[in-house]
């Protein structure tokens, strides 16, 4: 049984976000680390990609949508709006043969038993989808069928890049925010699950960040840098 786990999800290839949540996380005193999903598409993906590769110790990795979509190269033929399909396939290029193959044989959703908490299923977007969103503020009635057939009591999940805690049809759910391209908060945005919940946000130099950002060559690296330095305060 786990005791204590860092739930790191919407990395987006932000590796000073990811730095600091690492650090933060061995504070905090995890034995576990479950990466939720959408490590590399952003603008430091090799980084990120090898940070997490060489991590050690009771790890766990979920695959999420654009995970999937560098992994296998997604582009407009796919349903991808171009902007998105351009930087999706410069973050392919950028990964070697071996970070295409771990990204391509991540799980799709995994089961761990926390002290404190019971059984807690983390999965990306929904139980169903890697593409299906939960918010804070969706309809219960949408989320029943998303969770209907869940066996767990706690439900962990990510996809929409802000935090929330909320119980819906007797399932507690969890949003662990983005670290790497955060929305309604400053700093990196992950959990700490067991034996409460704690919805955390880590502070890193944010300048530092863009200007990294800005030397990446990755598409549309302006608008990255903004986001790291004045995050929206909403979602889509």
């Amino acid at each position: 049984m786990a005791k204590r786990v860092a739930a790191i999800y919407d990395v987006h290839g932000n590796a000073s976000a990811l730095d600091a949540v690492l650090s933060d996380a061995e504070k905090c005193g995890v034995d576990t680390i479950v990466f939720g999903g959408d490590l590399a598409w952003g603008p430091q993906p090799k980084l990120v990609m090898e940070r997490v590769m060489s991590l050690s110790g009771n790890i766990h990795f979920i695959k999420g949508n654009a995970d999937r979509e560098v992994g296998e190269r997604y582009g407009v033929e796919q349903g991808l709006n171009n902007w998105i399909a351009e930087i999706n396939q410069w973050c392919s290029d950028q990964l070697t043969e071996q970070q295409i193959d771990f990204l391509n044989n991540q799980q799709e959703k995994v089961t761990i038993s926390i002290d404190g908490l019971g059984e807690v299923l983390f999965v990306h977007g929904s139980p169903r989808s890697d593409e299906e969103a939960i918010r804070k503020d969706t309809p219960q009635d949408e989320i029943e069928p998303m969770i209907s057939s869940v066996r767990e009591p706690v439900i962990v999940c990510g996809h929409t890049h802000i935090q929330f805690d909320r119980t819906v049809f007797g399932k507690r759910i969890v949003n662990a925010g983005s670290v790497g391209l955060q929305i309604a908060a400053r700093g990196a945005c992950w959990a700490l699950i067991g034996p409460e919940v704690d919805l955390r946000e880590t502070k890193y130099d944010y300048q530092k960040a863009a200007r990294q950002i800005l030397e990446s060559g990755v598409p549309m690296a302006s608008d990255f840098a903004e986001h790291v330095l004045n995050p929206p305060t909403e979602g889509p």
